[in-house]
């Protein structure tokens, strides 16, 4: 093995200047920095100077023992290793020394030259794994410190984003909650001002889930469609309550600023809806929901895949919805106008989820003068001071046709007559 033998001093002590001399030149030999002490005193004043990687005394010394010595050395140097040599043979003696001295090697004279050299080369590997051990030890130490101090901080800043993390929660659920009342002050303004687009809203959202549930939407087309037929239709509150049913019933007479009006009411709705919801294509989706595939739609004439997805599949829902007729007849003429009015895939898709679950039961507006027997209330009939006259459910009968013809001669009914189609 070969060794690293620059800036390693080896000190010899020995009364005997000989002896002295042949360790000197044996420590020169084999490439160490030689030190060398007569005396006990001489020696640890050298030591209070320099660090020795060994460290060679002979036993028998005028002022110390050489084995009480290197028990001084063992306190002041503990890293260096400590050579005893000695013409006293008896075992007793060597074990006291070693005991007392914590020697590395014990030496008798005469010495062999080459084991003496060995024995250097040894003491001076145990003094390199020592030096290490206490350098590798430190920085231990020290890492551990800057660990700890690290994982304190870190302590620290896993707390502060915990509570950074709460206090995020608590302003998403707050903005959460404010959003969905914010949708439900839309729907329920659309139903004040009237009741059947709310009712419509109400079952164009139901369904609208129900295909939103299906592997063609990712997250945020979801939300899109789930918005959107919430407030698709809430830029009609901007036509007069007068012309309502007439506009309900797509009436061609209409007054040319009254038809405006409701050709644009997707871009009236699109504005409001961006008070509630600013995503970019919740706005498109319902400012496009009245196109149609072929081109020949409103407001921007938009035709087959220029118009959003999400804008595709309102619009089947939309005209299920609001056209009036009963389920079958509204799925035959949706199928008709399959590939020209629809887009034919969210045709598709709008049958499949039909078929799947029960769809909400379309409601149409009534006249008083238009009531049947048979006829099921989608909504109560209220007095105008908001009193309830006849619950929602109730199937008419002749009687109760009769009371609600003869209160409303002398008091217009508070709302419209919804009954399911």
């Amino acid at each position: 093995m070969q060794l690293n033998t620059r800036n390693h001093a080896i000190l010899s002590i020995d009364d005997d200047p000989m002896i002295l001399k042949v360790l000197e030149d044996l420590v020169t030999r084999a490439g160490y920095e030689s030190f060398s002490a007569k005396t006990a005193a001489d020696a640890l004043r050298l030591a209070g100077d320099r660090q020795f990687a060994v460290i060679i005394a002979d036993h028998n010394m005028p002022d110390m023992m050489g084995a009480e010595l290197l028990s001084r050395f063992a306190q002041i140097q503990p890293s260096a290793s400590r050579v005893l040599i000695t013409g006293i043979k008896t075992f007793d003696v060597v074990t006291a020394a070693v005991n007392s001295g914590e020697i590395f090697r014990f030496v008798t004279k005469p010495w062999i030259s080459a084991e003496m050299m060995a024995t250097l080369h040894n003491a001076v590997q145990r003094f390199d794994l020592i030096e290490t051990n206490k350098a590798l030890e430190k920085q231990s130490q020290d890492l551990n410190q800057k660990l700890s101090a690290a994982n304190l901080q870190l302590d620290k800043q896993l707390k502060d984003l915990e509570n950074d993390k709460m206090e995020i929660d608590a302003t998403h659920d707050s903005l959460k909650t404010n959003f969905s009342r914010s949708l439900e002050l839309c729907q329920r303004v659309l139903t004040t001002f009237n009741p059947l687009l709310g009712e419509q809203a109400k079952a164009a959202n139901k369904i609208c889930q129900s295909i939103a549930e299906t592997h063609y939407f990712d997250a945020e087309q979801k939300h899109v469609l789930d918005v959107s037929s919430r407030l698709y239709d809430i830029g009609l509150t901007a036509v007069p309550l007068g012309f309502m049913s007439a506009v309900q019933a797509n009436a061609v007479d209409l007054p040319p600023e009254l038809k405006n009006v409701v050709e644009n009411h997707t871009i009236q709705s699109q504005a409001l809806a961006s008070f509630v919801d600013s995503l970019k294509p919740v706005g498109e989706t319902i400012r496009a929901h009245h196109e149609r595939y072929d081109g020949t739609g409103f407001p921007d004439g938009l035709a087959g895949e220029m118009i959003p997805w999400t804008a595709r599949c309102l619009a089947v829902v939309v005209y299920y919805v609001t056209c009036g007729l009963s389920h079958e007849m509204a799925v035959d003429s949706i199928l008709e106008q399959s590939g020209t009015a629809f887009d034919p895939d969210a045709t598709r898709l709008f049958l499949r989820c039909a078929q799947a679950s029960p769809l909400p039961r379309l409601v149409k507006e009534v006249m008083v003068d238009e009531l049947e027997v048979g006829m099921q209330l989608a909504a109560g009939i209220y007095s105008p001071t908001g009193v309830l006259l006849v619950s929602d459910g109730y199937h008419l009968d002749e009687n109760t046709i009769h009371k609600i013809r003869n209160y409303n001669l002398n008091s217009t009914l508070l709302r419209q007559l919804l009954v399911y189609c």
